[in-house]
């Protein structure tokens, strides 16, 4: 068998090197014998190792073809299904009929975006437990009025409810990353309050979270007129002086409505 491939710096691979956490990952997944699974980013599969007993089926979408070559002769005659593809631009309907569940240590260049590929194929899978850069977690996690609230933290809590899970140490990956990351979980709901159009509500976001030092009727103002400000504002119980960090989902979704 071939050597076990070195992580490449340039696509963010840290790879999980502890079975016991893989373990941990895995139950906090909540892994069935009935369970497919798709796994993003499965490096050197020792987190593969630990979902293949417990799942009916194991999907590993590998982008590095230096991998791909590894997991096939690691794992061949164990039942695990390998597909070359990069996650950013994957065809979903290749995985295998839905519903599954979603797994994986992301990349940490990567994982936002990741994440926001997501949403357009949230009805396929039943949850997705991630491994991020803590510094991500705390975003998805936050609540309002902290530091770490803001768009990215509103456009995950619109689309999936979000379970924190366990950070996970820097001497657990090889090679070690800089940083603490953290497991969660994100399970796909319907929005809890709907906006008629969603692109004009992400730009809506995207524009209250412009200038944080601001306040939310500085940073919305602009391009619209007072008279119909003021009123969305009211009608939204948001105070004038309220700064975006203080605003709810529900909140910003009736802004969505009314604006």
């Amino acid at each position: 068998m071939n050597p076990k491939p070195r992580a490449k710096k340039p696509l963010g691979q840290h790879f999980l090197a502890n079975p016991g956490y893989c373990q941990k990952i895995v139950q906090f997944a909540q892994i069935g014998p009935d369970d497919t699974v798709v796994e993003i980013g499965s490096g050197t599969g020792l987190l593969t190792q630990a979902l293949l007993p417990l799942a009916r089926k194991v999907v590993a979408i590998e982008f590095d073809s230096e991998l791909v070559q590894y997991l096939k002769e690691h794992f061949r005659d164990q039942g695990l299904d390998i597909i070359q593809a990069d996650i950013l631009s994957f065809d979903w309907s290749s995985a295998g009929p839905p519903p599954f569940k979603v797994v994986g240590n992301l990349p940490y260049n990567i994982a936002t975006r990741i994440l926001q590929e997501m949403i357009p194929i949230k009805d396929k899978f039943q949850s997705g437990t991630f491994l991020l850069q803590k510094e991500v977690a705390q975003r998805i996690l936050s609540p309002p009025n902290c530091k770490d609230y803001g768009y990215f933290t509103l456009l995950m809590e619109y689309h999936f409810h979000r379970t924190a899970g366990f950070d996970i140490p820097p001497g657990v990956f090889v090679p070690p990353p800089k940083v603490t990351s953290h497991v969660l979980q994100l399970e796909p709901r319907d929005p809890p309050f709907p906006v008629p159009e969603e692109s004009a509500f992400r730009t809506l976001l995207k524009t209250a979270f412009q200038h944080r030092r601001k306040t939310l009727w500085n940073n919305l103002k602009s391009g619209r007129d007072p008279g119909q400000l003021r009123p969305a504002f009211e009608g939204c119980r948001i105070p004038a002086q309220a700064r975006p960090e203080q605003v709810t989902l529900e909140q910003y979704a009736c802004l969505g409505r009314v604006l």
